[in-house]
């Protein structure tokens, strides 16, 4: 939960702007502010603190706006010392004096929530994450789908599983990202509340983002079981298929999971197929996204690749950019490789860091372009994959050596 928690702080620069709506920092709080930010970027960091703790301690108004702002910058930087527990205790000091403009406070809530959870503390972290979803409601502030998650995180470890399922199905539905462990936990919460319909609608999520994972495909599998689809089912919607009378998109794509879920991919992709065809299955990014991992399943890469392709424009979801690239990759196309890692990149990609940077270096060698290689391996090694990347480092040394 602390790893996670700390993937998604917002760590905000440490020195504001000077104006702001309704208030304005003192001139030498302003410009001691500066001082204390270029120190920290020489990394003076024991002088830099030593000036704010200068400053916190002087005599301040009760409400005072200064006191506020260097409380608050104070905290993240004790925060960014890996001081979480010390920064906590300054910024809800700085939300006590009631003094920061309406934004800076609602950011405050969301932040100082973290920490909290980060500690275990779930009831209290939540407390503050209401506030924050209130705040922002009531002012039309933004609400990020990674704080909409967090609240979900709390309400369920606190076992309180209904306004879980709701705020992680805001988060879900409001990111344009696919966040693995947020739809893991909506699998978990619709199982618990025994909402097995929307838990298989929630596994064939993850199973088409993630066809090779095993358990993914598992989990739709029990779904199915407690849901009873096995051979009467499957043979109803055959006979529904095949005489036309199915009418309903998810009756195709449930046909087609269970094919996938049965390991026969190729049915799948003719069961999608026909629906796209009849245009009862819409031609969208998720339902490509499907058809491509029925190819792919049945080792129809070009096709795969294709339909990807389709998807990848109509989505900025970088896990089609991703696959695509994968996909091109095993077909040998380097420079479309190349293209569709840098396009997941460019559409926030998070995960398996170091991974997209590997495969461009790869591309790069077979495109004998060994400098670019380089860059991007190196990129790779200092992400955290140096067992792999070291080998072809020496080889491309050794290609040097020898040109010529």
């Amino acid at each position: 939960m602390k790893k996670y928690i700390f993937a998604v702080l917002l760590i905000i620069p440490f020195l504001i702007d000077a104006q702001n709506r309704n208030n304005t920092l003192k001139s030498w709080v302003y410009y001691e502010l500066l001082s204390i930010d270029a120190k920290i970027s020489e990394g003076r960091f024991a002088e830099a603190e030593e000036d704010y703790l200068k400053m916190v301690n002087e005599y301040w108004p009760s409400r005072s706006f200064d006191h506020a702002i260097i409380l608050k910058n104070y905290g993240f930087f004790l925060i960014q010392q890996d001081r979480p527990d010390e920064g906590l205790k300054f910024l809800e000091w700085s939300l006590r004096k009631r003094a920061l403009e309406d934004r800076d406070e609602h950011h405050l809530y969301y932040v100082i929530s973290q920490i909290i959870a980060s500690n275990g503390d779930y009831q209290k972290a939540l407390n503050y994450l209401l506030d924050w979803y209130d705040k922002g409601k009531r002012r039309n502030y933004e609400l990020t789908p990674k704080g909409v998650a967090l609240i979900a995180i709390c309400y369920s470890q606190l076992d309180d599983f209904e306004p879980a399922v709701a705020y992680i199905t805001e988060a879900v539905e409001n990111s344009n990202i696919f966040v693995k462990s947020w739809y893991e936990l909506k699998f978990a919460l619709h199982y618990k509340l025994e909402d097995f319909s929307l838990a298989l609608t929630t596994s064939q999520d993850l199973v088409r983002n993630y066809p090779r994972e095993k358990k993914y495909l598992e989990q739709m599998g029990a779904m199915f079981s407690e849901l009873d689809f096995e051979i009467e089912s499957l043979s109803s919607l055959e006979f529904g298929l095949t005489q036309n009378l199915l009418e309903k998109e998810n009756d195709y794509l449930l046909l087609a999971n269970f094919y996938m879920y049965k390991e026969v991919p190729i049915e799948a992709s003719k069961v999608i197929n026909m629906g796209l065809k009849r245009k009862v299955i819409e031609r969208n990014a998720d339902n490509l996204e499907t058809l491509a991992n029925a190819y792919s399943s049945s080792r129809e890469y070009l096709k795969a690749a294709d339909v990807l392709t389709e998807a990848s424009k109509l989505s900025e979801n970088p896990q089609l950019s991703y696959r695509l690239g994968q996909i091109e990759l095993n077909l040998s196309r380097w420079q479309k490789a190349i293209d569709a890692f840098l396009s997941a990149q460019e559409n926030g990609w998070e995960e398996e860091k170091g991974q997209i940077e590997y495969f461009i270096g790869i591309c790069f060698i077979e495109l004998e372009k060994l400098d670019q290689a380089v860059n991007y391996l190196s990129k790779a090694r200092d992400l955290g994959k140096e067992d792999v990347v070291e080998p072809w480092l020496d080889y491309i040394n050794y290609l040097k050596s020898t040109a010529g």
